[in-house]
């Protein structure tokens, strides 16, 4: 990476940390004022649609970016492409919306076939007010392609930090008294001020957004037969968290909204860790793979899944010691007890155990979308995906809420497995022998690091974790047993001596202080 791309990846890693925190302060209240209750499973089973219209325009952005690249030249031809986009999705959204007050219940049944009349009815009204967050996601997407496509890439990581500040001040000031309606309320109008804050930035790059009535031209033709195999892949991913979400709805009551924490928590470490290095590192690999640089490309593709390993592997390590006492500070209060802990924490365990290869899973997949081939990675994706559903209907049988988790993680496995078989045969000698030992030494590292702070932990701890110890006695010692861990593993992983991880090292530390 050059000097530019790290100081960027820098800024951003930082800045989505911030935001990452600021949410999880949110979440905190909202688990103080709700816990696992009925409430917060009806209102998270509403954020469901928008959720999932997350990953859907995540995906999406895969094939818009670069035609809106494509189209830069003409800023009006670009725009025009962006906003028949725009309205193409509006009207799709804005029928399903109006389908809610015809017949609502089907829906609420398909996304939670097992709760109670009170929870469905609660679900109904709370769907109502939150729907409408699908366009305005979908909207938030595009429009932070275009400020990344105009090398923006601080404003939109800024942009969320209102959005979280909003819903956390209204939860200082109002708690509970307004319910969790008010709750919806405010969330949304959080994304609407998100929206509006992208939009402003925008204008000042001369864009605006106009309803366009022959919004079905050439060029969106080409976006929707480019984007047809990336949105039939990201389709079953989303049947596979309302599966996920219809499994866990059968179980004890709580443990729609412990899944959702858990996930929450994964989503964190994901965008802080991963997502900046996707974002920065995208263009480049498409850049090469446009101009055939593939012997480059390559480099690239190994420098980043190392640096996943190198950084990663630690961090989802260290939650899967520690995931119950992180949720402990995070969420244990107020309605938020021991048992919605303890369901917590075990969930986000397993989904510790795949973080590692969701990182080499996006960076593949970028691979495959910057060589221009979406299908291979859309058919590997939808194998892995069915099986994922496959596994958790009989891990929940055999391993309760937990088996969600773990077959979330094993589902990556597969994926990650079947993903860099193939890109082989693109990218030959990405896994040579000296790569997949780096890869082999960094994981031995960390298991030893692992095993070590376990120890610790059972026979001779340093300091002993207490109930009624304070929140900062409690940090205290997790960032202790942090530094530990990181510590032992960089002693070992610099003791193995290594190469190319030596190499790696150098190589970044010399562009960061250019």
């Amino acid at each position: 990476m050059s000097k530019n791309l790290v100081k960027a990846g820098i800024l951003l890693f930082i800045l989505s940390t911030v935001s990452k925190l600021l949410g999880f302060l949110r979440e905190t209240f909202l688990a103080y004022y709700y816990g696992t209750s009925y409430e917060s499973d009806a209102y998270f089973i509403a954020l469901t649609p928008s959720t999932l219209a997350i990953t859907f325009s995540l995906s999406l952005s895969s094939v818009f970016l670069p035609l809106f690249v494509k189209y830069m030249s003409n800023k009006k031809e670009a725009y025009r492409f962006t906003n028949n986009i725009i309205t193409m999705f509006f009207i799709v959204t804005g029928i399903l919306y109006l389908s809610l007050f015809m017949d609502n219940s089907p829906i609420i049944k398909l996304l939670a076939p097992g709760l109670p009349p009170e929870s469905e009815a609660l679900s109904i009204q709370l769907l109502k007010v939150l729907f409408p967050l699908v366009f305005i996601v979908i909207c938030i997407q595009l429009f932070t392609d275009m400020l990344n496509s105009y090398e923006k890439f601080l404003i939109p990581a800024l942009s969320i930090l209102p959005n979280n500040a909003i819903i956390i001040l209204y939860l200082l000031v109002y708690g509970k008294s307004l319910g969790i309606i008010g709750i919806a309320v405010v969330t949304l109008i959080s994304f609407i001020v998100q929206f509006l804050l992208l939009y402003y930035f925008l204008r000042k790059e001369t864009y605006s957004f106009t309803f366009t009535k022959k919004f079905l031209d050439e060029n969106t033709k080409g976006f929707m037969l480019l984007a047809m195999p990336v949105i039939v892949s990201s389709l079953f991913s989303q049947l596979n968290a309302v599966v996920d979400r219809l499994l866990a709805s059968t179980l004890s009551e709580g443990s729609i909204s412990s899944l959702m924490y858990a996930y929450r928590l994964k989503s964190m470490v994901i965008g802080i860790f991963i997502s900046a290095l996707i974002t920065i590192s995208f263009p480049k690999v498409s850049k090469l793979a446009n101009n055939l640089k593939r012997k480059e490309l390559i480099e690239l593709t190994k420098e980043n899944i190392l640096l996943i390993f190198l950084v990663v592997g630690p961090v989802s390590a260290y939650l899967m010691l520690f995931g119950s006492e992180i949720v402990e500070i995070l969420f244990q209060r107020g309605a938020f007890g021991e048992d919605a802990k303890l369901a917590t924490g075990g969930v986000f365990f397993y989904y510790s155990l795949g973080l590692v290869f969701v990182g080499v899973r996006e960076l593949v997949l970028r691979n495959f979308y910057a060589l221009g081939n979406t299908k291979t990675p859309t058919v590997i994706l939808i194998i892995s995906l069915v099986l994922n559903m496959i596994l958790s209907y009989l891990f929940v049988g055999w391993f309760g809420l937990y088996g969600l988790g773990l077959s979330s993680s094993v589902g990556i496995i597969i994926s990650v497995w079947m993903l860099t078989n193939k890109l082989k045969n693109y990218l030959p000698n990405i896994w040579d022998k000296a790569f997949v030992a780096a890869c082999v030494k960094v994981s031995l590292s960390l298991i030893i690091a692992a095993m070590a702070i376990k120890a610790i932990l059972m026979y001779s701890p340093l300091f002993a974790w207490e109930s009624n110890q304070s929140i900062i006695f409690k940090l205290i010692i997790l960032i202790i047993y942090f530094v530990l861990f990181t510590v032992v593993y960089l002693v070992v992983l610099l003791g193995l001596r290594d190469k190319q991880i030596t190499r790696f090292f150098t190589k970044f530390l010399s562009k960061k202080g250019e």
